[in-house]
């Protein structure tokens, strides 16, 4: 319990940006996706995304996160789903490189015509996290201590709505995407 505690003390004194601090579009970075492309972030504009931090090693919340996203998914119409991208950046940039980040989406069952599994090295993967204000601090074995955000960008970049925690409701998220839809 201690060492919890701890973890979730340096999780909140962990600088980070305020979440209205700006649009992905504004991020001059270039990161890989799981099929070894560049992809510019400000390929993120123009329709709305759903983007969350994870990495793919994590035991315990990344695997009830990417269940969060599908649900999420499941309650999308086929209209709403095909207007919107999910997108999955990883925090951890030794080791899910784009051929573990493609193995991770096929075990998952991700539609890749819908799914982006993003890898980036340490300081976009820094950056993207300060926009998001998504907390992390990496521990000594290789694991990441990590808020569990699930965030809807609007198609300009910007944050529109933010859910915190685990299986959460997934409604609140698909109201969120279809606010953002029909503006």
């Amino acid at each position: 319990m201690k060492r919890f505690s701890i973890a979730l003390l340096l999780l909140s004194l962990a600088a980070v940006a305020p979440a209205d601090q700006g649009s992905l579009c504004d991020l001059d970075a270039t990161w890989t996706d799981q099929e070894g492309r560049a992809f510019p972030l400000p390929r993120l504009c123009g329709t709305p995304h759903i983007v969350v931090m994870f990495y793919s090693h994590c035991g315990y919340a990344c695997p009830r996160i990417t269940a969060d996203l599908q649900k999420i998914e499941q309650r999308l119409s086929e209209a709403e789903r095909a207007g919107v991208v999910f997108v999955m950046a990883s925090f951890d940039s030794e080791r899910d490189r784009p051929a573990t980040l493609k193995s991770f989406a096929t075990t998952k069952g991700l539609d890749l015509q819908r799914w982006t599994l993003l890898h980036g090295d340490e300081d976009q993967v820094r950056e993207l996290a300060a926009v998001l204000n998504v907390r992390y601090r990496r521990d000594e074995d290789g694991n990441i201590d990590h808020a569990n955000l699930i965030t809807v960008l609007d198609a300009g970049g910007h944050i529109v709505f933010q859910r915190e925690g685990l299986e959460g409701d997934p409604d609140e998220v698909v109201r969120a995407v279809r606010e953002v839809r029909s503006k």
